[in-house]
């Protein structure tokens, strides 16, 4: 094989293998889910929710969003527990960020 069929065979290849910052299906259908519920579970929402996550997972690699999102669900847990979701600031600026992309998502989604 010369290295020009080695490329054009990695180049043909590379849709087949998963982007650092593919979601696990499970995860993805977890937020449309939720999303489609924080909508009355319209059906419309489920192409919009699924839109909005696509979305998301091309701004945030899968570990920053399982951090943030989880940082912004909790942002307003009380008491003791809630402390680590509120109080440091990198959680907090982990919270917003995820909320602006998840704005941005749903403003390109959902519109129309």
């Amino acid at each position: 094989m010369t290295i020009a069929q080695g490329l054009i065979l990695l180049a043909a290849m590379a849709p087949l293998t998963a982007h650092a910052n593919d979601f696990p299906t499970t995860d993805r259908v977890e937020y449309v889910l939720e999303c489609m519920k924080n909508h009355q579970g319209k059906q419309e929402y489920l192409y919009k929710c699924s839109c909005a996550i696509d979305q998301i997972a091309g701004k945030l690699k899968y570990k920053d969003y399982i951090e943030a999102s989880t940082a912004q669900r909790y942002q307003n847990l009380g008491g003791e527990r809630g402390a680590v979701f509120r109080d440091p600031q990198n959680v907090k600026k982990a919270a917003k960020n995820y909320k602006a992309i998840e704005d941005a998502a749903q403003t390109a989604c959902f519109s129309g």
